[in-house]
């Protein structure tokens, strides 16, 4: 009976939750549709100052570049930090934790400065790169703290076959850890896919735009008539919709990622 009232309290809970994060997108919808219908999204695919579809291409390409070489980089150096032993170990891992307090805003002129000098500025490149660096740290801590779960006992016995530190991190490591790194893809795609600040310091011509760029070109004045505040809800919409389906379609691998752990000793 306990029990049974704790489960209705949760999924309470849950519903309402779900409520208030279902109700911006469908008020979002009824609103794109309350004037002319389809016929605003008709208008954001065929609107002649921006390309929809090769805004959806540019993000697409720095969000899962970005989510590839940051789950790469952050499964490595946390394979490092919580399976190996070297010396400073622990002061390097807490000055990468550091780095989660450093938010980009605050090294805005550097950053742009840094970008500028590498020739970078306006390219796919001078986006990537941030976002890999101020991804990085948080992935980093979420991939060690899930290998500190795995066993040490299973790396000693590859090892004891013969196996060296790659071939145990390929081996042994990769199939155990395939959750978190499914989480750590997820988010990263995401994240990268929302980001504004450093498009808008990278990129300056149309065809180098991103989706977080792009809406600009549908609030563009300080009055909007019931027809142009619909199409912006459904530019929204359309430039939100496939980080939405890639949050939909990993639910599974997000929560065994964030709640799940692989074999504990």
């Amino acid at each position: 009976m306990k029990y049974q009232k704790k489960s209705v309290i949760i999924y309470i809970v849950l519903i309402v939750f779900a409520i208030i994060w279902a109700a911006p997108l469908v008020v979002a919808v009824r609103k794109s549709l309350q004037i002319n219908g389809f016929d605003s999204y008709k208008f954001v695919l065929t609107y002649e100052k921006i390309n929809y579809f090769r805004v959806v291409f540019n993000s697409l390409v720095v969000s899962i570049t970005t989510a590839l070489v940051v789950t790469a980089v952050s499964s490595l150096a946390a394979y490092a930090f919580s399976k190996m032993h070297f010396v400073g170990q622990q002061k390097i891992y807490l000055l990468f934790l550091g780095c989660l307090a450093v938010p980009a805003a605050s090294v805005t002129m550097p950053l742009f400065s840094t970008i500028k000098n590498f020739g970078l500025i306006d390219t796919k490149l001078g986006m990537i790169i941030p976002m890999v660096a101020f991804n990085t740290p948080m992935m980093l801590m979420m991939i060690t703290n899930y290998f500190h779960t795995i066993p040490n006992s299973l790396l000693e016995s590859a090892k004891i076959d013969g196996a060296n530190s790659f071939t145990a991190f390929n081996k042994v490591m990769l199939p155990l850890a395939t959750p978190i790194f499914a989480n750590v893809l997820v988010l990263t795609f995401i994240y990268s896919w929302n980001d504004y600040l450093i498009p808008l310091l990278v990129v300056r011509t149309e065809p180098r735009y991103t989706v977080t760029l792009a809406a600009q070109y549908f609030m563009s004045t300080t009055f909007q008539s019931p027809a142009a505040v619909a199409r912006i809800y459904a530019a929204m919409l359309l430039l939100t919709l496939p980080s939405i389906i890639v949050y939909l379609f990993s639910q599974k691998y997000l929560q065994t990622g964030l709640t799940g752990g692989a074999i504990k000793e």
